[in-house]
């Protein structure tokens, strides 16, 4: 006899009022929802993920200021420089830069020597064919904003001797055969590159999950909070959390959208407010989501630092 149907005879009697058959539908609703319910909370968190991918890819990515505008040498002409960004990115498909802010580890430039030196580049550009772009030593994105809001998408093919440039979205194609502002713009480019390449990513992951498993074991010992998963369905949502992490963390790694801000603060916020979520609606009692609070801590914290030293 279910904790439902003892209710049922505590309140009703012993001669319910209910039918036979609709006691049945009523139990059998009951249970069906507690299946149900097993499998809700890995569902909704499932979809989420997959809704923000997809505003990612159709949204802010895709859309990003795709505007046609000007020839590159016309605007540099007739409007000035107010700031623009750099970055290093090795696939002529996907643009990286963008406004500061938007992507982690890019440079921004905003001396008035930097843009002087981009605008007379710029000035000096002819159009070019493909086949004619020769061997470069850097390749970089460049997101350039003009005085009067007009903005273009560079990807730049910089060696001592020339400068190879396509418009990104216009799909232009110039050249730049100017040795010394060549010179220049590679020295610029060198100055102020990026500290954090792959191998420091590697590295901090390693140290937050090795600072992750400490706290974990501290808080544990801390207020006494035991191993073993309250129940079936606890055990099921935190490895639904486990499975996304190990699925999306190398693909925002190989897909280059971890360097987007927007993409992964709202990746985070996904996963820890979903193991914060889950921690205290099955072990409440047991105080189990002081550990996702306190993992949610830490991993707020090395994205500020990994902001920090890649900027």
């Amino acid at each position: 006899m279910t904790a439902f149907k003892e209710k049922l005879d505590q309140e009703l009697g012993e001669a319910p009022r209910f039918t036979k058959s609709l006691q049945e539908d009523i139990l059998r609703q009951v249970r069906q929802t507690k299946k149900t319910r097993r499998w809700s909370y890995p569902l909704i968190i499932i979809g989420t993920i997959v809704m923000l991918l997809l505003l990612i890819e159709m949204g802010p990515l895709g859309q990003m200021e795709q505007t046609k505008h000007a020839s590159i040498v016309q605007l540099a002409q007739q409007e000035t420089i107010k700031k623009y960004t750099m970055i290093f990115n090795s696939d002529e498909e996907i643009f990286k830069a963008g406004r500061p802010g938007w992507v982690i580890g890019q440079q921004v430039m905003e001396q008035s020597s930097e843009k002087a030196l981009l605008q007379q580049l710029l000035q000096q550009a002819t159009v070019t064919q493909t086949n004619e772009r020769t061997f470069f030593r850097l390749q970089r994105d460049v997101w350039v904003e003009f005085e009067k809001g007009q903005v273009i998408k560079l990807k730049m093919f910089i060696n001592e001797e020339d400068i190879g440039i396509v418009d990104y979205d216009n799909h232009s194609f110039y050249k730049v055969d100017n040795r010394d502002l060549a010179k220049a713009y590679l020295d610029l480019a060198l100055k102020d590159e990026a500290k954090f390449g792959m191998t420091g990513l590697i590295v901090m992951l390693v140290i937050l999950l090795a600072s992750q498993l400490l706290v974990d074991k501290l808080m544990r010992k801390k207020f006494n909070i035991p191993k073993d998963y309250v129940n079936r369905g606890h055990r099921r949502a935190v490895w639904a959390i486990k499975i996304l992490n190990i699925i999306m963390l190398p693909l925002l790694m190989l897909k280059g959208w971890i360097l987007f801000t927007v993409i992964i603060g709202g990746y985070l916020a996904v996963i820890l407010f979903s193991s914060i979520f889950i921690d205290y609606y099955y072990g409440r009692e047991q105080k189990r989501h002081y550990l996702s609070i306190s993992s949610a801590f830490i991993g707020v914290l090395f994205l500020i630092l990994f902001i920090y030293y890649s900027s």
